[in-house]
């Protein structure tokens, strides 16, 4: 049941939701059009999807019967394909890509429905916004995220992500931490918005639906987890020490400053190619590691103060916190997550295409100018990027470089006194 003391916003009326589901048709299209030979070597994680759920339908455990490096629930997105492909007879990846990405191409014209919702809520931070213009938005992220939102499964926990925030402005913290335990399982990065989403019954401090919320996270991560640790011993968490084992990836803020370094000196830094991706070795770089632990900490830091600010902000203008602030707040935990981590692969776009839609508008668009540079440097020049050639070095520290400005903007945003708009909020009186 909704809870009556939200600011709520009915705006957005009037556009049809076949608008916020178009996008998908680019990636169905994507999917249909590709030739399977083209997914090598750039989008060859397809092929890898279909090993994993190969392995999953004739009955093997994952990190005990064969390697997972994603949490257990990585394992949805990658097996419906392919016991849907089953249907018809033998399953080849000529079959199985179009079906995964006819999935992703479902699971993105859900998302569309989903930030709908989220609009109307009052979580859209542009005054007088609507559901046309975010369906235009969308498309246009679409557009400059295309391979990313096909060919990675990235698209699942972000939707999970989304509806863990729609959920949370609906005042339904139970669904909240189903949401944020289901997209956590199969994709890290959803939990570190569950502060923000808990803000909801922060101010004034409702502890009921706050337990509730972390109760059925705790409960859900459990009941998946449990059973395999059972199964599968301490082998059951490999996909944590995965993460803690990797390096500074090429893509990554560090790694692209690692590269402009070397560069710039003339000493490029000797690569390596563990755990899938392209990492930078050398003195730079491990430097660069032993800072990020501090940099994410400092960095989480500024933005609880932040949020903590606008929060008291909205609690003196309508007693209670803002549908927007909570939406803004969500972004910016991802936004630091990726600005401080020591990963960052061309899918983790997806994790911002839905945050960023709902920014203000300058915003939005220094948000769209970084989607747009993410296929320029990972598949079209990938190849000279990990040769250390001066051009893609440049093209991926630009793109990093938005991101922490962008970063750093909607964070300061936040610790800014808000105005209350009276014609985007209203009371639910």
């Amino acid at each position: 049941m909704r809870s009556p003391d939200l600011v709520s916003d009915e705006r957005g009326r009037g556009v049809s939701s076949i608008w916020l589901i178009a996008p998908a048709l680019i990636v169905l299209a994507i999917g249909v059009l590709t030739p399977t030979k083209a997914l090598f070597p750039d989008q060859g994680d397809v092929n890898l999807y279909l090993e994993k759920a190969r392995a999953i339908a004739s009955g093997g455990v994952p990190y005990r019967d064969f390697p997972f490096e994603y949490p257990p629930l990585a394992i949805l997105p990658m097996v419906v394909p392919y016991l849907l492909a089953a249907l018809f007879g033998q399953v080849t990846l000529n079959a199985y890509k179009v079906l995964f990405a006819g999935s992703e191409a479902i699971l993105l014209g859900l998302l569309g429905l989903v930030l709908g919702r989220i609009v109307r809520r009052g979580g859209s931070a542009i005054p007088g916004s609507s559901e046309r213009e975010l369906a235009g938005r969308l498309l246009l992220l679409t557009m400059g995220a295309a391979l990313a939102l096909t060919w990675r499964y990235d698209l699942f926990p972000a939707l999970l992500l989304m509806a863990g925030l729609a959920a949370a402005l609906d005042g339904r913290p139970a669904a909240t931490g189903l949401a944020i335990a289901v997209g956590t399982l199969a994709k890290l990065f959803p939990v570190a918005a569950l502060p923000a989403l808990a803000s909801r019954w922060l101010v004034p401090l409702d502890p009921r639906p706050v337990v509730r919320s972390l109760a059925t996270f705790g409960l859900a991560i459990a009941l998946v987890l449990g059973p395999l640790v059972l199964l599968a011993g301490r082998d059951a968490l490999a996909f944590v020490g995965y993460q803690v084992a990797r390096g500074l990836e090429i893509e990554s803020i560090g790694g692209g400053l690692a590269v402009l370094a070397g560069l710039v000196s003339g000493q490029p830094p000797e690569l390596s190619f563990g755990f899938s991706a392209v990492n930078v070795e050398g003195s730079p770089a491990g430097s660069i590691l032993r800072v990020l632990p501090i940099a994410t900490i400092a960095a989480f830091g500024l933005l609880a103060v932040a949020g903590w600010r606008r929060i008291r902000d909205d609690v003196a203008a309508v007693g209670r916190v803002r549908p927007v602030t909570i939406s803004t707040l969500t972004a910016a935990s991802v936004l630091v997550l990726l600005v401080t981590s020591k990963v960052y692969s061309i899918q983790y776009v997806v994790w911002l295409v839905p945050l960023v839609v709902l920014l203000p508008r300058r915003q939005f668009w220094l948000a769209a100018l970084a989607v747009a540079l993410t296929m320029p440097i990972h598949p079209i020049l990938f190849a000279a990027l990990v040769r250390q050639e001066a051009l893609p070095i440049l093209v991926l520290v630009a793109r990093n470089a938005l991101v922490v400005v962008l970063t750093a903007w909607v964070v300061a945003d936040l610790a800014r006194p808000a105005g209350l708009e009276p014609t985007t909020f209203r009371s639910a009186t």
